[in-house]
């Protein structure tokens, strides 16, 4: 049946922001949705984690998730070390074993497993919240715009890194985005909002693997100008 979002109703005094909203996620996929500044994405994820309530509605199917999050900021433990964060979050019977080396690798920080978050880049950060969002024993993986503010070069890098670690257990993620590259790398399903209460205006299904995208091709050239199209609609 996968995650079912339904009839979803959220004010924020005077501000409807959801009536009614329906949604569904495929588990097992990625799912990416893409809207304006302050159209309810956040507040959405929020609700999907249990840290805002819906005012009415039901959200089926994530009740039975153990989740994990990746925010824009990494928020990782500053007193301890690349592999002290990724081991924080594994299951004990695993911290002996090889599966925080492992997802260093992964996320391309060899040599630094040693080195404090202080000592590190901002896109290092993000990759070690990343690692650690992996290591986490979860079902499901919310991420609300992690890559903002990052240069392209670095956001491409950070997109090739989580695909890699997806790839291994291929984990049900949704991932809030206002970037539409980011969204074409990444998503199964693409979702856009807009409107206030917010509305879903598109959704784009891709078929093509993940690492045998190419994004300046004509096909997903074609999806961006779709895409664009509903976000400026």
């Amino acid at each position: 049946m996968g995650l079912q979002i339904n009839n979803l109703c959220k004010s924020y005094g005077d501000l409807l922001l959801f009536s009614n909203f329906n949604m569904d996620f495929a588990e097992g996929s990625i799912t990416c949705i893409l809207g304006p500044s302050g159209g309810g994405k956040t507040t959405l994820l929020n609700m999907i984690a249990g840290v805002v309530k819906p005012d009415s509605g039901s959200m089926e199917g994530f009740n039975s998730k153990v989740l994990s999050y990746i925010f824009q900021d990494p928020r990782l433990l500053p007193w301890k070390t690349v592999r002290g964060n990724i081991e924080f979050v594994l299951p004990h019977s695993e911290r002996e074993a090889a599966a925080a080396n492992n997802l260093i690798k992964l996320v391309e920080l060899d040599g630094f497993a040693d080195y404090y978050p202080s000592q590190l880049s901002g896109g290092m950060r993000q990759r070690v919240s990343i690692a650690r969002a992996f290591a986490y024993p979860s079902d499901l993986i919310l991420m609300d715009e992690p890559l903002k503010g990052l240069d392209v070069k670095l956001k491409m890098s950070l997109l090739r890194s989580f695909i890699k670690i997806w790839q291994g257990d291929r984990r049900t993620v949704i991932f809030v985005t206002h970037d539409v590259d980011e969204a074409l790398m990444l998503g199964d399903s693409i979702i856009v909002l807009g409107n206030q209460p917010v509305a879903i205006k598109a959704r784009i299904g891709i078929d093509i693997k993940k690492h045998l995208r190419d994004i300046g091709s004509d096909y997903f050239q074609n999806l961006r100008a779709e895409l664009h199209n509903a976000l400026n609609d």
